[in-house]
């Protein structure tokens, strides 16, 4: 997947927390994969503090989930 100027957006803000709102199929998942792995692997070199994986909390859903 090649990210759109707006996914690549949302991949990489590290200086806040961000709200994911799209289309089905429009990729959402594969933003959210791709932003935990760069907050991960890429907050240290932003200045910001270490990030491990059991530090983030991610939520995702659906409405026919709801």
């Amino acid at each position: 997947m090649t990210p759109t100027p707006e996914q690549k957006r949302g991949i990489e803000q590290l200086d806040r927390s961000l709200l994911l709102s799209a289309a089905a199929g429009s990729g959402k998942t594969a933003v959210l994969a791709r932003r935990c792995a760069h907050i991960v692997c890429r907050s240290q070199e932003a200045g910001l503090e270490p990030c491990g994986v059991e530090n983030l909390l991610v939520v995702t859903f659906t409405k026919a989930a709801a």
